[in-house]
C-alpha cells in the first residue's frame, strides 16, 4: 500500500470514528441536573408522580409506578401487565424523588421528561430493560351505528385536561374540552364536553384490564356522561347499581370488543434498590 493510500485510509477511519461518536452522542438520553432519592417509610397507600414546574417529583411511589410513567407510549399508558419480570420489592418499596431540570429550563416536553426519568432509573436503580412485542388480549373500541352525537362547538384553547375526583367532593363545572372521572365505592362517573375519542380512551385505560385500541375512526368532538361499575373488566360486578363499562359504552354509540393484537411490553432484565443521593 502506498503512503498516499495509507493516508486516505487513516482519514476515512478517523471520519468514520467521528460519525460513530456523533451518532452515539445523539443516541444518549437526556438527564436531570441533580436528583434526590429517599425511601418513603410512611406506610401510606397512594402517591403521585410527574412534572412539577422545573423539576420531576415522585412522592411515595413504587418502582413499578416510576416505570409506568417513564416508559409509557406517547399516546397511551403502560399497564402493569405490560411490565414483565422484576423483583417483589418493585411493587412494595416506596420512594420520594426530586429531580431538577438542567440549567434554567422551566419546563420540558413530557416525552423528554420520560427519557430523563429513564436515564435516572438506569443510573440510580441500575435498571436494564428492553422492549419487545407480544400478542396480548386487547379491547377494540368500535362504533355502533353512527357513533356518538357531535358536540355543537369547539372547546377554547388551553381547556383540555382530565380531572380525577372522589365522590362527595365539591365539584366545579367543567370547561368545554375537559373531562372528569369521579370514583365511588361501587362505581365511576365520567363526564366531559367537546372531547375527542383519544382522550376518552386515555381516561378509560386506567379502568380497564386490557389495552384499549381506538378502531372508531371517529374524528369529531362529542359530549360524554358515563356511569359504570367497578371493576371495569367485570361485566357482572356484584352489589352495584351501575352498569358494566361494556354496557355503559353502548349508551354513547360505542362498544368494546375482545381481540388479540401485538402489544409492546417492557421486560426487566435486572434492577437494584437505589443508592440514596
Amino acid at each position: 500500500m502506498s503512503n498516499q493510500e495509507d493516508s486516505k485510509l487513516r482519514i476515512c477511519t478517523l471520519a468514520a470514528g467521528m460519525v460513530l461518536c456523533s451518532w452515539t452522542a445523539l443516541a444518549q438520553k437526556p438527564g436531570f441536573e441533580a436528583a434526590s432519592i429517599k425511601p418513603n417509610m410512611s406506610g401510606q397507600d397512594g402517591g403521585s408522580v410527574g412534572p412539577r414546574g422545573d423539576r420531576f417529583a415522585g412522592t411515595n411511589v413504587t418502582l413499578r409506578a416510576l416505570l409506568n410513567f417513564a416508559y409509557a407510549p406517547a399516546n397511551g399508558v403502560l399497564l402493569n401487565a405490560q411490565i414483565i419480570g422484576g423483583p417483589d420489592w418493585a411493587n412494595t418499596d416506596r420512594f420520594d424523588i426530586q429531580a431538577k431540570l438542567d440549567g434554567d429550563a422551566l419546563t420540558v416536553p413530557i416525552q423528554q421528561m420520560r427519557l430523563m426519568l429513564q436515564s435516572l432509573l438506569e443510573d440510580r436503580f441500575q435498571l436494564k430493560a428492553h422492549r419487545e412485542n407480544r400478542v396480548w388480549p386487547v379491547y377494540n373500541l368500535v362504533l355502533i351505528n353512527r357513533g356518538p352525537r357531535l358536540s355543537p362547538d369547539q372547546p377554547p384553547p388551553g381547556r383540555s385536561f382530565i380531572q380525577f375526583s372522589s365522590s362527595g367532593e365539591q365539584l366545579a363545572p367543567l370547561p368545554r374540552g375537559a373531562m372528569r372521572i369521579v370514583a365511588g365505592v361501587s362505581g365511576n362517573t365520567v363526564s366531559g364536553t367537546a372531547i375527542p375519542v383519544s382522550k376518552l380512551v386515555t381516561l378509560l385505560q386506567g379502568k380497564s384490564d386490557r389495552i384499549i385500541l381506538d378502531k372508531t375512526e371517529f374524528t369529531g368532538l362529542f359530549d360524554v356522561n358515563l356511569e359504570f361499575s367497578q371493576p371495569a373488566a367485570n361485566s357482572q360486578a356484584a352489589e352495584s347499581s351501575f352498569p358494566s363499562l361494556f354496557t355503559a359504552m353502548q349508551d354513547i354509540g360505542m362498544k368494546l370488543e375482545s381481540a388479540k393484537a401485538p402489544v409492546e411490553v417492557l421486560v426487566i432484565d435486572s434492577v437494584h434498590r437505589p443508592s440514596e443521593n
